[in-house]
């Protein structure tokens, strides 16, 4: 009797220590800021273009290179573009708010760069939270 409660308690202890290392482990996954940046597009009807751009694989190693942001997190740009608007947006998660300012100050001239001159970008707001 004595050993089967050895066993359990042992068992019990280790289920413990599994679920401590998993919740620890996937939360040091996750990134603790997020940058969300606003272009606005001239002329308004390239705002597709610019967004296919933006969601390009090309332009993601790119900004993985120009900001020294990880290739993980550069991957994960999302973007959006509203119908009818000029204005494109542009979400990307980062560590510390250093990759969010490189990040940021990289973006648009990148992009720009990308898109060539028959379209002008204009960075309107930016958020890290």
């Amino acid at each position: 009797m004595n050993g089967k409660i050895t066993v359990a308690l042992v068992l019990a202890l280790t289920a413990v220590a599994a679920a401590g290392y998993l919740f620890f482990a996937k939360s040091r996954t996750h990134t603790p800021l997020s940058v969300t940046l606003r272009i606005s597009v001239t002329p308004p009807e390239q705002s597709g273009f610019v967004a296919e751009q933006a969601r390009s694989t090309k332009f993601k190693y790119i900004m993985g290179k120009e900001s020294g942001l990880k290739p993980a997190f550069a991957q994960k740009l999302a973007v959006k573009d509203t119908p009818n608007s000029p204005i494109v947006e542009a979400q990307v998660g980062v560590e510390t708010k250093e990759e969010a300012k490189k990040y940021a100050d990289a973006f648009v001239p990148a992009l720009q760069m990308l898109c060539g001159k028959d379209v002008q970008l204009a960075l309107t707001e930016q958020k890290v939270e």
